[in-house]
């Protein structure tokens, strides 16, 4: 035989034999879940009550992968993990800090911020003020100690809840949240954010000496991904993020058909609107809001946030099939189903990347409702999603929302969800 037929039969009987492999796997239906715990400390309400139901949940769950978001502290996370280990022996989890680096810490306009160089709440007086900033700041924490502290009256409580700080000290924060200097707003956004787990003592101690004190949770992130698959290729990937630590967990997933599925879990910035007449209690304390420091503040960073996720699953996953999921803290109106728009331009800029992952046929749920007595909102929301990439919608045989059963005995008789956030679960059939 010639040596180019030799060449040309044996590319011949490659590409056969590859069209053989690829036509012989089968392909794999797989349950995809995304959901909010949140385990938040004071922030959100019957964290003591809610927890260990949470835990139980989870261990005998019935997805193949599941992004779980606001596990908060380590602790936390591994008590999931730990408990969880015999649906899911296969998981991901980060542990970061207030050093840790982000990865890409560019804005919109490709520069990097500074760093700051001071410390949020320094010993000084500002144009005549009586007090120093820490002393405003030693006022307002005064405030929630004697009025919400789990030990009463001790430096070494905690706050009991957040509705609690706000409905009894806001007189003795004002001049941190109302100051004529930008420094008196970085204060308040050192220590509101400390509010769910920090002691008092805590506070006291690091808002007046730790220069980059300006994340909640000691800078964790608070995303994990479970499988029941084996896991490779994990990373964490740091985006910038205001009062809490912003971070795309990815994760390759290998399925029994041989196939791969890229994950990327999230958790991205809330916008904090202000309701007509009401006081802005959440400014914008951030370097990514373009220069706004009310809502539109938290928006430039949400969608800074977006289109960072996309060009980080593109760089990753190029061709690959991936699914996209987590609390988006965006979501379109859908009117007809009360459902308000909360975030769309970040939506629609996900939904121009991604496929969202729902059959064509499934009725607009909320994911975070007024109905339910673990949130505090007027309006419902559906903001946890599950996005395609490299797959069609078609991909998608079944949506539901989940975890959206009361099941939580507190104060008596009562009971509660989980979370104050509802799950989102999408079956995907992966080639």
């Amino acid at each position: 035989m010639k040596p180019s037929l030799v060449i040309v039969s044996v590319f011949a009987l490659a590409m056969g034999c590859g069209e053989s492999s690829t036509t012989a796997r089968e392909p794999e239906d797989v349950i995809v879940d995304a959901f909010n715990v949140a385990l938040a400390g004071a922030f959100i309400p019957y964290e003591s009550e809610r927890r260990q139901p949470i835990v139980d949940a989870i261990s005998v769950h019935d997805a193949d992968v599941l992004c779980l978001q606001e596990v908060w502290t380590q602790a936390d996370k591994e008590r999931i993990r730990d408990a969880a280990v015999g649906s899911f022996p296969y998981s991901a989890l980060f542990e970061n800090d207030l050093d840790t680096p982000i990865d890409d810490p560019t804005d919109q306009q490709g520069e990097i911020p500074p760093a700051p160089t001071t410390v949020p709440c320094p010993d000084e007086f500002f144009d005549g003020e009586e007090l120093t900033i820490k002393e405003q700041m030693d006022v307002a924490i005064d405030c929630v100690r004697d009025s919400c502290s789990t030990i009463e009256g001790s430096d070494e409580g905690r706050t009991t809840s957040a509705a609690c700080a706000s409905s009894n000290c806001s007189i003795a924060v004002a001049p941190l949240l109302f100051g004529i200097d930008p420094q008196h707003q970085r204060c308040y956004a050192c220590v509101v954010p400390q509010l769910p787990t920090a002691t008092f003592a805590e506070m006291r101690a690091a808002c007046p000496t730790v220069v980059n004190q300006d994340l909640a949770f000691g800078g964790q992130n608070g995303v994990m991904i479970l499988s029941r698959y084996p896991l490779k290729n994990t990373e964490n990937w740091v985006v910038p993020g205001t009062w809490n630590r912003r971070s795309i967990l990815k994760a390759t997933v290998e399925l029994p058909n041989g196939a791969e599925l890229d994950t990327y879990c999230n958790h991205l910035t809330p916008i904090f609107t202000v309701p007509p007449n009401s006081i802005n209690t959440f400014p914008y304390t951030g370097q990514y809001g373009e220069g706004m420091t009310g809502p539109g503040g938290w928006q430039a960073e949400q969608e800074l946030q977006a289109q960072k996720l996309i060009d980080y699953v593109a760089s990753r996953s190029s061709n690959r099939p991936a699914v996209i999921l987590g609390d988006m803290n965006a979501g379109l109106a859908f009117p007809d189903d009360d459902i308000a728009g909360e975030g769309e331009e970040t939506f629609n800029l996900l939904a121009a990347a991604y496929t969202p992952a729902y059959t064509t046929d499934y009725t607009p749920l909320c994911t975070f409702c007024s109905s339910n007595p673990v949130t505090e909102t007027e309006a419902s929301v559906w903001i946890d999603h599950i996005f395609l990439y490299n797959l069609p919608q078609s991909a998608v045989t079944s949506t539901a929302r989940i975890f959206d059963e009361d099941v939580v005995p507190v104060e008596g008789d009562m009971l509660v969800p989980l979370s104050d956030h509802f799950g989102m679960r999408s079956v995907i059939v992966v080639p």
